[in-house]
């Protein structure tokens, strides 16, 4: 398979990244800059005879992700998977007092990376094969989360551009799914814990009883995106999983 794979250095990214190379899979991963690329190709110790591409990408700029599309439009075209796991945790703080700067930046990597992603893709005109576009939602999408207003409006902002945008391009062979993670040791989990005065305890305690549980956490991950490209999985257009 052709996979394409946003935030590759994340920690679901990362994961992700190693399980596709190993299956021998053609790879597209973008990193944040320069020294995130060092640091993957060493990390999963490519060689040029590797099916893999490792480029750096400023998500938060609208016209980077635009131009890399550009760039690799021969990639893009013919891939069977897109992954956009970047994320940012935002400030943690009640929504009266939020920097609105640093709120846009939140709404930039969370919500508007991935709409441009989708405007992008949607707009290649032949395309005779399957896609599945993955994107990754988070806790305060279902329920109210203390403290976490500017992630939590970016990530619903999220699901719902999921759901209406498979019914608007069903018929273009995209499919375009979001999934809730859950817990995971991460820097986001590390951010929430520094500042766990301004988390509600019952947040604290949940992450520490099933952050050890990571790996398989990661590894269901997997499945469910390998479930989802199957002829089943197909099936399942505009949800949150």
């Amino acid at each position: 398979m052709k996979i394409i794979i946003f935030g590759a250095t994340g920690t679901i990214g990362n994961f992700l990244s190693k399980r596709y190379l190993k299956e021998n899979n053609e790879l597209l991963l973008f990193v944040k800059d320069q020294k995130s690329k060092k640091k993957l190709i060493k990390l999963l110790n490519l060689k040029k005879s590797d099916n893999t591409i490792v480029d750096n990408l400023n998500i938060m700029k609208k016209n980077s992700i635009k131009k890399k599309i550009d760039k690799y439009s021969f990639f893009f075209k013919k891939s069977d998977l897109i992954i956009n796991a970047t994320g940012d945790l935002g400030e943690i703080k009640d929504i009266s007092n939020l920097n609105l700067k640093k709120f846009e930046k939140t709404l930039n990597i969370n919500f508007f990376s991935n709409l441009i992603i989708i405007q992008k893709i949607s707009k290649f005109k032949k395309r005779n094969k399957r896609l599945s576009i993955i994107f990754f939602s988070g806790g305060g999408v279902t329920s109210y989360r203390k403290n976490f207003s500017a992630y939590s409006i970016s990530k619903l902002a999220l699901v719902k551009l999921v759901e209406i945008v498979s019914k608007e391009i069903k018929n273009k062979f995209i499919q375009i799914n979001a999934i809730s993670p859950g817990i995971i040791q991460s820097k986001m989990i590390e951010k929430t814990l520094k500042n766990r005065k301004l988390v509600a305890k019952e947040e604290i305690k949940k992450i520490k009883l099933q952050v050890s549980s990571s790996y398989k956490t990661l590894d269901k991950i997997y499945k469910v995106i390998n479930f989802l490209i199957t002829k089943k999985g197909r099936k399942i257009l505009g949800k949150l999983i």
